[in-house]
């Protein structure tokens, strides 16, 4: 019963990571940058605060956040 639950919910993670992927290939594309290029950039202040960059660090983030559950989650 709990390994059903965990596959159930390590299945959620992947599909809601591979969403999350699309949007940011989004803007991946529009500003020729990969993700996780533009976060640390933009975590250091290289770049400006815009309203869309601002949702792009915010998907990156929860994309980050979804593979380290999924991969706890692996591991139990």
């Amino acid at each position: 019963m709990i390994s059903k639950m965990l596959s159930y919910k390590i299945q959620q993670y992947e599909v809601e990571s591979r969403r999350l992927g699309k949007e940011l290939r989004k803007f991946e594309r529009v500003h020729k940058m990969n993700s996780s290029d533009f976060f640390n950039d933009f975590m250091e202040g290289k770049i400006e605060d815009g309203l869309d960059f601002v949702e792009w660090s915010s998907l990156y983030q929860m994309r980050q956040r979804l593979l380290e559950k999924k991969v706890e989650l692996e591991g139990a």
